[in-house]
């Protein structure tokens, strides 16, 4: 008898938990999202704005655990580096970047989201980067789990 109410108890506890965890991804830019392109494009905004401010939970929510990127250096990082990364940034003032255009294409439960970055300098010199960032639709959300940055001379 006690073995069982002891595993009730600790399902009952991981039930609480996960609803706990689930709420803090209960965020007006997590919530409505449609199988369209403007919703693809409030969330590069809204992950660009999460990153610049140190918002690992916020990035946590939207990218997936497997999360992967390749660099514009080469480097591959995965979501532990996206969220150390993220965190070097935590109480910096954050204002909205002069976003570039996003093109966005949608193909069944897939999405792409890509464009040139703004400029910047590397080592003294000018580079733009390509980006592309993919989004997978589950249970009726959209995720990142793969980007990619490719960067070139100006």
């Amino acid at each position: 008898m006690t073995l069982r109410l002891t595993e009730l108890c600790f399902c009952i506890c991981l039930i609480v938990f996960t609803a706990d965890a689930r709420a803090d991804c209960a965020r007006p830019a997590l919530t409505h999202d449609r199988r369209d392109a403007a919703t693809i494009q409030r969330l590069e905004t809204a992950w660009t704005l999460a990153f610049l401010g140190g918002d690992t939970e916020f990035e946590s929510c939207l990218l997936t655990p497997d999360f992967t990127e390749i660099m514009s250096n080469g480097n591959i990082n995965h979501l532990s580096e996206e969220l150390d990364l993220a965190e070097r940034n935590k109480g910096k003032a954050v204002t909205a970047p002069d976003m570039p255009p996003i093109t966005v294409h949608i193909h069944g439960d897939v999405a792409v989201a890509y464009g040139i970055s703004s400029e910047k300098l590397v080592d003294g010199k000018p580079y733009k980067s390509y980006f592309a960032d993919y989004y997978v639709w589950k249970d009726g959300s959209w995720h990142v789990y793969f980007a990619q940055q490719t960067s070139f001379a100006v």
